[in-house]
């Protein structure tokens, strides 16, 4: 069923100009509906007398309009499959870190956090709370989402690994109000991954997550990689040039066109833009290089060897290709920093500052 499936989708990949990561999401979110159909009744019952235990969501968000964001990511909720067992999530929380190469290490997942209070920015389907309420040690988790469903889904995954119902909570916000139900300086680290890249307003985001933090605390996210193999190797030439898609955009525009199943905003980024964002913001900046996406670094070098034979490419482009190294784990790296797709930010709350309300 999955291969004739893959199958249809890649033939309408091939029509319409769509990337492999375009397949892959299709194919994920066709499995996750009949996931959800076979397996979500069965999960609710499973995980009710815990639910019922669990703080309800907060709205933060009421009254504020929808956005396009808002619209698109209800509609589009990110969903792994249905958990009927404890042990069936923790494998999945394996799956997600481990088969993306340097995730874990980029991220330091998940933990160790003791007794500190975390928020998930963008939480989606809980797969990360799930994990920092199974391993971190953390005395309060807090996931945030603009999707009401993905957080109903988020209680339910998180359902499996809390026993006091006291370490976690969930709010909703919205893509045009971001400010939380929180203290200043209440929270000791922040995690958003794949999420910051599709929001209205970046800088919003970030300003909120410098009142949330404390002094010396520090936020991680991780946002899409312009500078990566996929964007400049595989969309920018097997996907560009070897297929002929949309060959008249550049390989970032061409990415953002497509990413998340044509998602209305997804930026694609290098470091400066994500420092631009941080104009005002107090906080210090590092950036750690990109994690990989499952089959990026796949034949890497076969491929980069046969593009830059290629007469077609883009100054750019060329120059990113022909400076790519191998690094840790026979991974390609970029001025000694690995090129995955998800690149990783530390953004550290300088001590003393303070941001004006």
């Amino acid at each position: 069923m999955r291969r004739l499936l893959l199958e249809g989708m890649n033939r309408y990949a091939r029509i319409s100009g769509r990337d492999s990561i375009w397949v892959s999401a299709a194919v994920a979110r066709v499995e996750r509906r009949v996931d959800e159909m076979l397996g979500g009744a069965a999960e609710r019952a499973l995980t009710y007398r815990m639910r019922r235990r669990l703080p309800p969501i907060i709205d933060a968000a009421s009254g504020a309009p929808l956005s396009e964001t808002d619209r698109y990511w209800r509609k589009h909720t990110v969903r792994g499959r249905t958990f009927l067992s404890r042990q069936a999530s923790l494998d999945y929380i394996a799956e997600l870190t481990d088969g993306r190469p340097l995730k874990r290490e980029l991220l330091r997942l998940h933990g160790p956090h003791e007794g500190k209070c975390i928020l998930d920015f963008g939480c989606g389907p809980g797969n990360d709370l799930a994990g920092f309420a199974e391993f971190s040690g953390a005395a309060l988790v807090i996931g945030v989402d603009v999707s009401p469903k993905a957080l109903d889904l988020a209680r339910r995954r998180v359902s499996w690994h809390v026993r006091d119902p006291r370490r976690v909570a969930f709010i909703r916000i919205a893509d045009g109000q971001v400010r939380l139900p929180l203290e200043n300086a209440s929270v000791d680290y922040i995690q958003s991954l794949g999420v910051i890249h599709h929001a209205s307003d970046p800088t919003a985001i970030l300003r909120e997550f410098h009142r949330l933090l404390k002094p010396g605390a520090e936020a991680r996210i991780m946002v899409y990689n312009a500078d990566s193999v996929h964007v400049q190797l595989e969309v920018g030439y097997i996907w560009r040039l070897v297929n002929g898609a949309m060959k008249d955009k550049s390989p970032e525009a061409a990415f953002s066109a497509t990413a998340d199943l044509g998602a209305p905003i997804a930026h694609c980024l290098r470091p400066a833009d994500v420092a631009g964002w941080l104009e005002g913001v107090p906080f210090d900046l590092e950036y750690l290089g990109g994690f990989f996406v499952p089959g990026e670094a796949s034949g890497w070098q076969e491929k980069r060897d046969r593009a830059l034979a290629d007469s077609r490419l883009g100054d750019h482009q060329r120059s990113f290709l022909a400076g790519l190294e191998i690094g840790a784990q026979g991974l390609p790296y970029h001025r000694g920093k690995p090129a995955g797709l998800g690149a990783v930010y530390v953004l550290s709350k300088r001590s003393g500052w303070r941001l004006a309300p």
